[in-house]
């Protein structure tokens, strides 16, 4: 007597639909599941009847020697998905940035707390379909409130994770290769009028004279907060005037050497004496120097509470600030091509899009037109 019955016969089914089915254990929930062979395009009903007897035979010789397509891979590594999971996260130690890693532990950790959940977490990555993925992204979705842009992150992550199982022989294919993205808005940028960036500054410098130096750096030579956290007092070239952005540093991994206005310059020069491996930003409370760097979260927490001690707008960004830095230099009639090197953007393109501002003044000051 056989305790479990792990499948079910091929048979054939005749009608409008003629197909072959039959039922294996779907291992990651120890239900039976049908599959289904269509026969359709076999046009004449005696042949594909030929046909169908044929199949169901080997079918079922199959069945019964313990195969089940859902468990058949061939040519990979063995390799249970936790296994796996940590495999990518030590390969990519080397390579990635500290903010990287911390996004792909945070998604790892989402992911095998639905393996666990769902019992994937002990089955081998051969086993992994592009719907169980399916499965998880619906989950994600359903207990963090993604958004589209978050969504497409964990997509990529599964990708990514998945690309590498691909190369090590874990999988065969990779099944994230179809997950879909979901369409994200354009970045919404907002300008901080001049009037408004004053009473900023006045209130920082009432309460945190530091901060408007790290506000300078994003507004005047456009660098990001993360590389801002990430940059050291030997960085600055105090005879020439300028700041390195190291390539371990920059986001593109592009080293830029960027001038330091005299304004900046003030504060830089009453840093000198810190020891120069000092982080330029390194107390969380005073923005002074220290052994160790603040994280943009500092830099946004402290902006949020000015933002809403002074009731300005939500659309008042931290990173609002390199927008209006750009737009306005743009405004000034700077070549994009330039504004283009500071920023450190990918394309032109990408500079032109804050263009639209400076055009528009432009084609004003031109239309001369007469109702």
């Amino acid at each position: 007597m056989i305790p479990f019955v792990t499948f079910r016969p091929a048979e054939y089914h005749k009608g409008k639909e003629s197909y072959v089915s039959y039922y294996v254990t779907d291992p990651m929930t120890q239900k039976l599941t049908r599959k289904k062979i269509k026969l359709n395009r076999i046009k004449k009903p005696t042949e594909r009847e030929k046909y169908a007897t044929v199949l169901c035979h080997r079918i079922n010789e199959k069945l019964y020697a313990g195969w089940n397509p859902l468990l058949e891979r061939t040519g990979g590594s063995s390799a249970s998905v936790s296994e796996a999971v940590a495999k990518f996260l030590k390969s990519k130690e080397k390579t990635c940035r500290p903010d990287t890693m911390r996004s792909y532990r945070s998604f790892s950790h989402a992911f095998l707390q639905w393996c666990g959940i769902t019992g994937l977490a002990n089955s081998q990555c051969m086993q992994v379909e592009y719907e169980h993925l399916q499965r998880f992204m619906d989950w994600a979705e359903r207990t963090s409130d993604l958004s589209n842009r978050s969504y497409n992150n964990y997509a990529g992550f599964l990708f990514t994770l998945f690309d590498y199982c691909t190369d090590r022989g874990y999988t065969l294919s990779n099944p994230a290769e179809k997950l879909p993205r979901r369409k994200v808005d354009r970045k919404q940028r907002t300008v901080i009028p001049k009037a408004d960036r004053a009473v900023i500054r006045d209130y920082f410098m009432a309460s945190c004279p530091r901060y408007v130096a790290v506000m300078q750096m994003c507004f005047r030579l456009f660098i990001r907060p993360k590389e801002i956290c990430m940059l050291r007092i030997c960085d600055i070239d105090y005879k020439e005037q300028t700041i390195r952005i190291p390539s371990t540093v920059a986001k593109n991994h592009n080293e830029r050497v960027l001038g330091v206005p005299d304004c900046l310059m003030e504060y830089f020069r009453e840093i000198a004496d810190y020891p120069h491996t000092y982080y330029i930003y390194g107390d969380k409370n005073t923005f002074a120097p220290g052994p160790k760097r603040i994280y943009p979260t500092r830099i946004a927490e402290r902006w949020k509470t000015m933002r809403d001690e002074l009731k300005l707008p939500a659309a008042y960004q931290f990173y609002s600030l390199k927008d209006t830095g750009i737009t306005e230099m743009l405004e000034a009639g700077v070549p994009p091509k330039y504004v283009k090197e500071l920023a450190d953007h990918h394309s032109l393109e990408m500079t032109e899009r804050y263009t639209h501002r400076s055009e528009a003044k432009k084609i004003l000051e031109w239309n001369t037109l007469e109702f």
